[in-house]
């Protein structure tokens, strides 16, 4: 079976995002319309499916590195802020991004909290991104001739 480490993360995150979006408890938030990403960023994202593919890279990312947290993944999110002529510092994502996105995956039953470690996949969440890894791989295999043999 093809795990989530053995595809790239690009196509597996737009896969993921596609099978997030038939999820009920998966709702784009009213505010994430007009929200910038994190102080780093100028604007919105311009992207409508945006909150999905957010939310398929966190749940690769809990899966990955798992048990991890609403701190870690806006370290994670975050980037250079422009200070003018000042030399760019660090800074980290939004953090009403990175728990709200943590809470409607619990709510769709993929991850689950860990007291005091942040959150880690469920069974349900790791069958899904196993499952979009595997047909990832299958398309990766028709697209790349030579890659069935090995």
């Amino acid at each position: 079976m093809t795990l989530v480490y053995d595809v790239p993360a690009t196509p597996l995150i737009q896969n993921l995002a596609g099978r997030l979006s038939q999820e009920p408890a998966i709702k784009r938030p009213e505010w994430a319309q007009f929200a910038k990403t994190g102080v780093h960023r100028e604007k919105a994202p311009r992207d409508a499916n945006w909150w999905n593919v957010r939310l398929a890279a966190v749940l690769r990312k809990v899966y990955a590195e798992g048990p991890i947290g609403a701190e870690r993944l806006r370290a994670a999110y975050g980037g250079p802020r422009d200070r003018g002529a000042a030399p760019n510092r660090a800074k980290s994502g939004s953090g009403s991004v990175a728990r709200e996105a943590l809470q409607q995956l619990e709510a769709a039953g993929l991850v689950e909290p860990v007291k005091g470690q942040g959150r880690r996949v469920t069974a349900k969440g790791r069958k899904l991104c196993d499952a979009a890894a595997h047909e990832v791989a299958g398309k990766l295999v028709e697209t790349i001739p030579g890659l069935a043999k090995y």
